[in-house]
């Protein structure tokens, strides 16, 4: 004979919940999130709600101490990468003493005078020849067809040395280095230029080449 059914028996209770009271066909365990985040490099994420906390008998406002930056070399003569010693390092320029402005002016001064004249003397350079022919009772001085063509290209030299040595100055003094050295080297070449030219004109005259086999003697009394 059949018992009857009474509910609530521990057997039924037992296949009908679990131990948190929750029905047995919704007792299955809940699948984990999936972490949308990029996988780091290095390591791995800090759990949610985790911070940073320094030790104990620490103290600290920055998370991250930065290394102290060493201090600037010392700036000498040539500057601070020559005299750290690093290799390819290019020395600075040398900062113009205050006399060399002035004198380099000066210099300029003067030598716009000397090229002025030196030009115009260019142009007269036949009347000079003939002029020291007189004085040392020579002859008679012929100038060449090609002397007058000599003489400007003497005088066009001239104004344009002395223009490259203006030019190259003014640009030294504006990056305030040492200029008055240019003016010094634009004379000497000058001088150079005109002991050519004049070289070329005296080697060039019969008269003069024989007062020089002659042994300095001249060939007809100076004019009186």
């Amino acid at each position: 004979m059949s018992q009857p059914h009474v509910p609530g028996t521990p057997d039924e209770s037992a296949h009908t919940t679990g131990a948190d009271g929750v029905s047995g066909a919704s007792a299955q365990p809940a699948p984990a999130q999936r972490d949308e985040r990029p996988r780091p490099q290095y390591g791995e994420y800090a759990p949610e709600g985790w911070t940073w906390q320094p030790p104990a008998g620490e103290h600290t406002s920055d998370p991250a101490p930065q290394m102290s930056a060493p201090p600037p070399p010392a700036r000498g003569r040539w500057g601070a990468a020559a005299a750290s010693g690093a290799p390819g390092a290019v020395p600075t320029a040398t900062r113009a003493p205050s006399w060399d402005r002035v004198a380099t002016i000066v210099l300029l001064v003067v030598g716009a005078f000397g090229a002025w004249s030196t030009a115009a003397s260019m142009q007269q350079l036949a009347q000079q020849i003939r002029l020291s022919h007189t004085m040392l009772g020579i002859g008679e001085y012929t100038p060449p067809a090609w002397l007058p063509t000599l003489s400007v290209i003497g005088m066009v030299a001239q104004l344009a040395l002395y223009a490259a040595v203006l030019l190259l100055s003014l640009v030294r003094l504006r990056a305030r280095r040492i200029a008055f050295w240019i003016p010094l080297a634009g004379g000497g070449v000058s001088f150079l230029v005109t002991a050519v030219i004049l070289a070329v004109v005296m080697l060039n005259d019969p008269t003069y080449l024989s007062f020089l086999e002659s042994g300095g003697v001249p060939t007809a009394p100076p004019t009186p």
